[in-house]
């Protein structure tokens, strides 16, 4: 089996699975913070749901509520990160909203910057 530490370096090591064992140290401090970490690790969050659109500086953001997150920790995006990176969700809410301000504009603006039609 291989084992990877959880702290950096994040070495790992291979060893036959009849030399492994349990182990519990309660003295450890294991605070929310470090639940948070370990269950996301460092590949980021998930996106539950997109909740709204603004323009900002000239570039559209949406709006992300992130899984396992309070509403507190939503935070706004570039619409277009937020398109490469769940696109089909970001159509279907887009999509739902095609009649809202602001939003036309915005699958203008990804038309134009992905090169591809949405």
């Amino acid at each position: 089996m291989e084992v990877q530490q959880l702290v950096p370096p994040g070495a790992t090591s291979l060893y036959h699975a009849c030399r492994l064992r349990l182990y519990c140290e309660g003295e450890r401090e294991v605070n929310e913070n470090l639940k948070v970490q370990i269950a996301f690790g460092d590949v980021g969050f998930y996106v539950e749901d997109l909740r709204d659109l603004r323009l900002r500086d000239g570039v559209r953001e949406v709006l992300i509520k992130w899984l396992g997150l309070d509403d507190l920790e939503s935070s706004w995006k570039p619409a277009l990160s937020i398109y490469e990176a769940v696109p089909v969700l970001f159509r279907r809410w887009a999509k739902a909203r095609g009649n809202e301000d602001g939003v036309s504009e915005m699958f203008d603006d990804l038309t134009s910057a992905c090169g591809h039609p949405m």
